[in-house]
Parts: structure tokens; sequence; C-alpha cells
């Protein structure tokens, strides 16, 4: 007799949850004894705390940057951070506009220029541990499972005469306990500066009218969203998604604030303060993948981008509303009107109430050699959550570092034994380590690894050359490499015989490639097909669900009929192309490429949206592992995940 389910699983007793519990217990006391004499970590402090700390709160367009960047120029000393190199960009640009020449700087990684005027606009990383003041834009991102612990670290130790903060109203609760040393605490909240209103009904594709930014969460929606809408402003609709270079997307939103470009489609990389003269935000979908799931929009998020209508200064009052007309997006107006609510400043949102992360420096593991790493972050991880139980903060998740380091210790052999500082700063280059990028880091690091013993290392290894007669998506993964080149050349300068500039130069390359290819890859694109039968099928998915099902060696000509309504648009080839196509006979889809009903696995695709380093996306969700189930056989697509 087979035994159940139920019987099958293991239940834990409450004895046992206590035993577990106890266990843990002691094996954090212990963590504390093990440490040498001396060499125990602590808390990061500060040994001058801020005399004045501003907390700017408020929705989207309520002036919170502005009356702060006033202050930092009325001081005329201090420190700019945010989140995005454009958002730096645009800081940099308003200051220098209305302050003598260089009193203004700018720092990103990628791009220096006065870096040590009096006035830094820069992204957090690069943020200086003192100033005169601090104005810390989008400060909420300090709850971000990848980048928040520059934030909690800047806001700990940060040694400034005076602090203005801006974030939205909700995330007062995680910040205020960072500061709590501060000498004067004010906290000033911000109305909306300008009206925003809820359309009553889908705008169709003909109806999309200029100063419009249409909304979609992957590089493949992107495209094919703005293949339906060229034919209605033919030439005059850009797209703008994280892949794109730096160069290029500064571009874009130049030539759409000039009126050069009438309709923008754009991935949420426009809802982190960007601001252009949109009078209308259209979400062509209202659900996103996150990295971990494909999720419906958190109202927050969507506040975020529905805020970018109707900017105070740029335009009149805004309006948000959804797309319809697309096949398989079925953007939902109740979640854009919640969105559009919390943008006004009526309700709350539901921004996520992470606390801070702490992450260790290399002087707080007690290591003395790059094999002691391992030992001595998991060492850490356990001290620090005993360290942190009282304090406002959780430590951070360092089984990344620790992998990164067993994937080098192979290397440090013979002429590539390296000092532990070497291996610290290989270990945390803002390169993504995630399959399969990590074969590209481990070609970085090795290569930095023979750099410092002499050898000679190969420069096409480093930095490949920009391609010729090549499509979009060549050129921006040249360009992404390009930035890799200088993330690494930043901290190891002459590998190869190259510096950042000449990482630069191949990016800023590929980026005028780029922008002189995206009109005619958006004016080339098409609504895609089924690979098999040719019906439309949604951005996401390479074949519809009958051909996706069909038993190889079915015949297309034995297609059941299309349902009503079964449009799926599959998205363009990078160039803008159509995909190519499959006839009849063609080979089935593997399962790398599709899963049951012909559906891809929505983690195959764009994963350079989700960005890494200063052009980082907004904090993932805390919501657990997709939960499939399955639907039915309409073939809108489905509602959860794709």
């Amino acid at each position: 007799m087979t035994d159940s389910p139920t019987s099958r699983r293991r239940v834990r007793s409450p004895a046992q949850r206590t035993t577990d519990a106890s266990t843990r217990s002691r094996d954090e006391r212990r963590a504390q004894q093990t440490w040498v004499d001396g060499a125990e970590p602590a808390l990061p402090v500060r040994t001058t705390r801020p005399e004045h700390v501003v907390f700017h709160l408020g929705p989207t367009n309520s002036g919170k940057t502005y009356e702060s960047l006033q202050a930092l120029a009325a001081a005329g000393s201090g420190v700019y951070a945010a989140p995005l190199r454009q958002l730096a960009h645009e800081a940099y640009a308003k200051l220098s506009a209305q302050l003598p020449p260089g009193t203004v700087g700018l720092s990103t990684g990628e791009e220096e220029i006065d870096p040590h005027a009096p006035i830094v606009c820069c992204t957090v990383e690069k943020a200086p541990p003192r100033g005169e003041m601090l104005v810390l834009d989008e400060s909420h991102w300090v709850a971000d499972p990848d980048r928040g612990h520059h934030w909690a670290r800047l806001l700990l130790t940060g040694e400034y005469r005076e602090m203005h903060l801006i974030s939205a109203a909700e995330a007062l609760l995680l910040l205020k306990p960072l500061v709590a040393d501060a000498e004067q605490v004010v906290v000033v909240n911000h109305k909306r500066l300008s009206r925003l209103d809820v359309l009553p009904a889908p705008v169709k594709p003909s109806q999309v009218r200029e100063q419009t930014l249409v909304v979609a969460f992957s590089r493949k929606t992107v495209y094919a969203v703005a293949a339906q809408l060229d034919p209605h402003r033919r030439g005059k609709v850009g797209v703008l998604y994280g892949a794109l270079p730096p160069a290029t997307r500064r571009d874009v939103i130049a030539r759409f604030t000039r009126g050069e470009l009438e309709v923008l489609v754009t991935t949420d990389v426009i809802g982190h303060g960007i601001n252009v003269p949109a009078t209308t935000v259209l979400f062509a979908e209202t659900q996103k993948f996150d990295g971990t799931e494909m999720r419906p929009l958190r109202t927050w998020e969507a506040a975020q981008i529905a805020g970018r209508a109707g900017r105070y200064g740029l335009t009149g009052h805004g309006q948000v509303g959804v797309l319809g007309g697309i096949a398989g997006l079925k953007p939902f107006a109740s979640l854009v009107a919640a969105g559009a609510a919390v943008a006004r400043g009526d309700v709350m949102s539901d921004l996520p109430n992470r606390k801070p992360r702490l992450r260790p420096e290399l002087d707080d593991l007690g290591a003395f050699e790059a094999v002691d790493l391992p030992e001595a972050l998991t060492r850490w991880s356990m001290w620090a959550r005993t360290a942190t139980k009282t304090e406002a903060m959780v430590p951070d998740d360092v089984s990344g570092l620790v992998l990164r380091v067993h994937a080098l210790l192979p290397m440090l052999r013979g002429p590539l034994a390296t000092d532990l500082w070497t291996v610290w700063r290989l270990i945390n280059l803002a390169i993504d380590h995630d399959p399969p990028r990590k074969v590209r880091w481990l070609a970085l690091a090795r290569a930095a690894l023979q750099h410092e013993a002499g050898l000679a290392v190969s420069r096409e290894l480093v930095l490949p050359a920009v391609p010729r007669s090549s499509t979009v998506q060549d050129y921006e993964q040249a360009a992404a490499q390009a930035r890799e080149a200088q993330t690494l050349l930043r901290s190891f300068p002459g590998v190869a015989g190259l510096t950042s500039a000449d990482a630069a130069e191949v990016e800023e390359r590929c980026a005028n490639k780029i922008t002189e290819l995206l009109p005619e890859a958006i004016s080339l694109s098409t609504a895609a097909r089924c690979t098999g039968c040719g019906t439309g099928i949604a951005p996401w998915f390479t074949t519809c669900r009958d051909c996706g099902t069909r038993p190889s060696g079915r015949p297309s000509s034995d297609r059941r009929p299309p349902r009503a309504g079964a449009g799926r648009s599959q998205a363009p080839s990078s160039s803008g192309s159509s995909a190519g196509g499959r006839g009849a006979g063609g080979r089935k889809p593997r399962k790398s490429d599709v899963g049951a009903g012909g559906r891809q696995d929505p983690q195959a695709h764009d994963r350079a949206d989700r960005g890494r380093g200063s052009d980082a996306g907004p904090p993932r969700s805390d919501s657990a592992r997709p939960k499939h189930r399955r639907r039915g056989r309409s073939a809108g697509g489905p509602t959860g995940a794709r």
C-alpha cells in the first residue's frame, strides 16, 4: 500500500522545534567565543553625530528632491547620492546650471567630472564617508536586498553635519532608527503639486497621444508594444529599458524631452525619480518578473511609475490608465487606480517592511588568508544574528560572497596565489555572478590575478571589440561587457594594458550604434507569431498552446481553429525583425524553450532588465517562490506565472 502524501510529510513536534531553537542559540553563543582576542567585530558607529537630520516625505512629484537640492546649493558643500546614474546626472545638471563653474562634480564610477568639487553628485556606492551635507535620494532603497547595505552603512556611519533624507512616508520607520543619534530630527511632509487623474477606459494603440509613457516589464514586451504603436506615430516612438547603455538612455530621454519622440515605451526604469515631460502614463501590463516569480505590481511600484505623469513645471495635470489592444497583455485597471491613489498621497502604499541589512567589511572577519574567508564569513554571519537582535537591522546574506570565494580558490595556486585584499576586492566586484554571467566574472577575475602575477593577459578577454554590422542586442551585450571591464579596471588598472577610459570608449561606440539602430529596430518589429502555425501570441511565448502540446510529427494543418481573441504575439529579435518560423514538420519545442502549453520560462529571458550595480532595479518582493496552478485554455495567456 502506497503512503499518502500526508503520511509521508515530515512534521516536527513542538519538542523538536524547541531543540532546534536551542541548538541554533548554542551555535550562536559559540560563535561569539570563537574570535581571536581583540579581533571581535563591532556594529558600525560614527564618531561625530549629525547635528541636523531632515526627512522629506511624500508621494511622487511633491518637490522633495527640489527642496533638498536647494538646501545643498545654499550650503555650498556636500553630497547628493542616488541609486541611479541617471538621477546623479540630473542633479549634476540642475546644480551646475545655478552655481559657478567648478562648484559641482559628478562621480558615478562610470564617469568622473571634478570628483573633488565642493558639491558632488554620485551614486550611493561612491558617496564619501563624511562631509558638510548629505542629500540621500530614494532613501527607501535601504530595504533593497542586493544594494541596501550601502544605504545602511552610509546612514549608520556617515559623518555629515546635516542630512536630508528623501523618501516615501512609509519608509520613515525603517530610516529613523539609523539616525537616532542626531541632535535634531525634523520631518517635512510634502503633498503632490499637480493633479493625477485615472482614465475611465483602456486606450487603444491608435488613441495614444503625444507626451505619453507606455510601461511594460521586459525587453521583448517593450519592443512588441512599440511595434504596435509605431504605425500610428511613424518614427516618433522610442524605447527605454535596463539593457541599454546609460549614454543611450540619456539620449532617448533627451529626445523625448525635446519632443523628437512623442511616445516612449519603457520598463520601470522610468519610475525611479527620472523627470520627463509626460502628460500620460499607460500600463501595457501590470505584472512583472522580479527575479524570483511573476507577480502583480505592488501599489508602491505602480505609484512610482504613475507619478511620472504631470510633472510640476514640465507639463500640466497628469493622467494614468491602461493600454488595450495588445495581444496577450491584460493590464488590470484596478491596480493602476490603486497606484494612482498612492501617487497622489491619498492612501499609504504597501512598501515592504524590510529591515536594513548590515554587511561585513574585511576588517570585521578576522581572516588572514583567502582560504580563511568562507569560514570567517560564516562565523561573522552567526555573530551578526545575535549582535543585531535588538538593533534596527539584520545581517546581510553573505552566501553569495562565500560562493565567489570557493570559485576563486582553485585558481589561487602557483603564480596566481595572491594576498587576502586582492581576493576580497575580486569577490566584491559589482559584476553579476548569477549564471550565465558567472563565466564572465570568472574570466575577469582570472585576468586580474594574471596581471597581479605579472603574466600576459589577452586584451580581447577583458574588453571584446565592438561588433560589426550587428544587431541591437549584440551591441547591448558588448556595451555590458565594456561596463564590466570598467568595473574591473577601476579596481585593477592596467590589466591587459587597458584603463577604464578604454572600456568607456568601447561602451560609447556601442551606445552610438544602438542609438543609430533603434528607430529601424522598432519600425521593423512585427507582432510576433507562433513558430508553428503563425497565430499571434504574447511576447514571452514562442508557440501557441496547441502547437506547444501537439505530439511530434503532427502536421500544422491538423490544428484546431483558434479561439476568439486567441492572439498572442512573440517579441521581435534584438534587431527588430520577427523571430524565425517553424513550418509543418519543424522541430518540437525543447523543454528548455517552452513548458506545458508552449509557455516559456520567464527566467530565461530579459535577465539584463533585472540590473545590477548602480542601475539595479527596485527592491524585490518578500513573496515566496512561484506557485503554479493549472490555467484554463483561454488563449489570452495566464494572469499569474508566465
